[in-house]
């Protein structure tokens, strides 16, 4: 694993400001434990301890954009008695390892997307189970992920179609919905969007403790801390490279890759409301991307996140982006 990060840490193609190498000795110590497990694996009743009280489910439209109303699993008038409309798609948002309900990942994607539609948010608040240590926090992944599954079971049971639903979920997040995608009764869900999905004790020979692109019809991931924080890998239908996938202009000393790892919420929630879009062209392969740090491309491009979905595309694609906000680069030939 160290191997493959300095692999990745080594490709050249991006001219980076003296960057400071991510914390080898923290990633080796969390990799000398098991890696995660999926749902109903045995070891989770020992290591994992998420309650259904641990699991919040908080609603945001239009009518009641600042005061989350709590939906609880199973209370249909909890539910018909809140501001949810079914006329209306949802977006389910679920964030990451030492984060809450009103981090800045799920407050900033719910304020852009009210800002665009009436729509209906669901902020999944985990916080009691993610802000541990990061063995138990990835550990409880899977109990959250199935928690999850049961609320979107029992919106399919109100009348809600999974074709209206797009989950949404950063780093340790992003497994949370894949699991969720995973195990709906009445699936597949529509999308799923992995911002950085966590590495460190997920394996991609483990795909149904992890996102993967048969977790939903359409499957797209940011990559932003690649080899540390987050998955190099493609695990999605699309795969999207800011700068190259592994580190982010900006963030100088980032020695524990937070601020990489927390520019693929920054780019997507921008991406939602910004009148300059981030334009990705389409690298040949992963291999080129991986090897030279950039992509000559194809010709083809895409626009990284907005509002819209990219139904039936696929593929691996490389952007740059500006080092602080607005991280959208202007195009001078447009």
């Amino acid at each position: 694993m160290i191997l493959l990060l300095l692999l990745v840490s080594s490709v050249s193609g991006i001219e980076w400001d003296a960057p400071t190498p991510y914390d080898p000795v923290w990633l080796a110590s969390v990799q000398t434990f098991p890696p995660a497990g999926k749902v109903n694996e045995t070891r989770l009743w020992f290591w994992g301890w998420v309650y259904e009280q641990d699991v919040q489910f908080k609603l945001f439209t239009r009518r009641n954009p600042y005061e989350g109303q709590d939906i609880k699993t199973n209370d249909t008038a909890s539910l018909r008695n809140s501001n949810f409309n079914f006329k209306n798609k949802v977006k389910v948002l679920t964030h990451g390892w030492l984060n809450h309900g009103s981090s800045p990942m799920p407050e900033s994607i719910k304020e852009a997307y009210l800002n665009i539609s009436d729509l209906n948010i669901i902020v999944v608040d985990w916080g009691n189970a993610a802000n541990v240590n990061y063995i138990l926090a990835s550990y409880n992944v899977a109990m959250v992920g199935r928690l999850l599954t049961e609320f979107l079971n029992f919106l399919i049971s109100e009348g809600v179609s999974m074709d209206d639903v797009h989950l949404i979920g950063h780093s340790l997040g992003a497994h949370v919905v894949g699991i969720a995608g995973a195990y709906v009764k009445q699936g597949p869900i529509d999308t799923i969007t992995g911002l950085d999905p966590a590495l460190p004790l997920f394996t991609l020979g483990n795909k149904d403790a992890r996102l993967d692109k048969h977790d939903a019809r359409h499957v797209e991931v940011i990559h932003t801390c690649g080899g540390y924080l987050g998955f190099a890998s493609p695990l999605g239908h699309i795969d999207f490279y800011p700068n190259g996938g592994t580190r982010q202009p900006g963030c100088r000393f980032d020695y524990r890759g937070l601020c990489a790892h927390n520019r693929a919420h920054m780019f997507f929630s921008e991406s939602i409301i910004s009148s300059v879009p981030f334009t990705a062209v389409r690298c040949k392969d992963y291999d080129e991307l991986y090897y030279n740090g950039s992509c000559q491309g194809t010709g083809e491009t895409l626009i990284m996140g907005g509002f819209d979905i990219h139904y039936g595309k696929d593929g691996i694609y490389y952007l740059k982006t500006n080092a602080e906000h607005p991280f959208a680069i202007v195009d001078e030939n447009s």
